[in-house]
């Protein structure tokens, strides 16, 4: 009986192509999105875009710049700013993940930094990679200049230097500067700065309240549409398609419960990140409600057509919990795509999480006006479209079997 029992589990499991793709499928693919991540965090496949800016002339600024623009653990917008406030302006509008900014006359001595690095609390990490990336370059590629800036507080400490000594200090410079053989460095070279956003809210708490806000918009949606495929098979999907509308209606009405439902949803989920960590939603009430909206009528227009697709419930469950799983993976809901290789943040440019994420995060943190959160606002209401037309026709197309 016991080899009789495992061979009936066995057959339901091959025959059971959702059960298959779950135990055999879904574990591997789960593990080699983490694995592109976080791998990638600690080798050249991390690849930060930054943006680059320079207030200094030639001459070490100079060779600064093209050892970073050559650094292949970056991507170095094209651009090169003249100002502080333009790099910090393209770091807060989210156009790259950190800034660089030359500042000052790298082998000059006292004062300030002479490289700041720009980064958005959200991204928090970003900064120390791309100060120890700077710093690393320094040392390794322009060692000239850490030396020139620690040689006059040596000088100061042992009484100065003989002609003789200076002659040869100056020496060793210069072929340092033609030849960088030797690592040095210094931490006064390179200081680290946040961008100001809005409200009192940390950046990271306001990304994560979107990111969590999509995935379980996902989550909700694709259980609530399973009802399609019960009603389907209780024949009540066949009664009501007696009348004028079809199927229509009941695909039509389960969009609108779904979309509904995640904005209450969504709206508790806010409501705690407003009382509880000072999220400033209400000044943002508008954009922050047609954000929502869009969010979950996506979320209700994938989940539809995700069961109307399914011949079972088991196989919706199967299929819908595989899909929000590597969703929420590749789009930002579990690990920022900042901290994602290149290839895979494109890939999740396909994905509702990132879309959402992108429009909370700049509505929020950024006080974005409408206008500028179009480009995520139309690829969510797209979705929803695709997805609820999907659905229709699918069910259509069922009933005509």
């Amino acid at each position: 009986m016991i080899l009789a029992m495992l061979r009936v589990m066995a057959l339901n499991l091959v025959r059971d192509r959702g059960a298959l793709a779950m135990a055999f499928l879904l574990p591997p693919t789960i593990f080699v999105i983490f694995a592109a991540i976080f791998s990638g965090t600690s080798g050249d496949g991390l690849r930060l875009q930054i943006v680059y800016g320079t207030t200094a002339g030639e001459g070490a600024a100079a060779r600064l710049e093209t050892a970073i623009r050559s650094e292949p653990s970056l991507r170095v917008r094209e651009a090169t700013y003249t100002s502080e406030a333009a790099v910090r302006a393209e770091v807060a509008a989210g156009r790259a993940d950190a800034g660089l900014l030359v500042r000052g006359d790298l082998a000059g001595t006292g004062g300030e930094a002479p490289v700041l690095i720009v980064v958005d609390p959200g991204k928090l990490m970003a900064g120390p990679i791309l100060a120890g990336l700077v710093q690393r370059i320094l040392a390794t590629r322009l060692a000239d200049v850490g030396i020139s800036r620690t040689a006059p507080a040596i000088e100061s400490l042992v009484g100065g230097f003989t002609p003789e000594q200076q002659a040869r200090l100056d020496a060793a410079l210069k072929s340092l500067a033609a030849d960088p053989k030797e690592e040095t460095g210094d931490g006064a070279l390179v200081e680290t700065s946040k961008v100001e956003g809005l409200g009192s809210a940390g950046a990271t708490v306001t990304y994560y309240a979107g990111a969590v806000a999509i995935l379980f918009l996902l989550f909700s949606a694709m259980q609530g549409a399973a009802s399609l495929i019960e009603e389907r098979s209780a024949g009540i999907v066949d009664r009501l398609a007696v009348g004028p509308a079809g199927t229509d209606v009941v695909v039509a009405g389960k969009f609108l419960f779904l979309t509904f439902q995640g904005l209450f949803q969504v709206g508790l989920i806010f409501a705690v990140a407003a009382l509880a960590y000072h999220v400033d939603v209400l000044p943002h009430a508008l954009p922050w409600l047609i954000t929502t909206v869009l969010a979950a009528a996506a979320a209700a227009g994938l989940g539809l057509a995700v069961a109307s697709a399914c011949s079972s419930k088991q196989q919706a469950q199967t299929i819908s919990t595989f899909v929000v799983l590597v969703f929420s993976a590749i789009g930002g809901s579990m690990v920022p795509r900042f901290l994602m290789p290149p290839w895979l943040q494109d890939i999740g440019w396909f994905t509702p999480n990132a879309w959402a994420i992108e429009a909370y995060h700049g509505v929020l943190w950024r006080g974005e006006a409408l206008g500028d959160l179009t480009g995520s606002f139309l690829p969510l209401a797209m979705l929803a479209l695709v997805g609820l037309l999907a659905a229709v026709l699918i069910s259509r197309w069922r009933l005509a079997l």
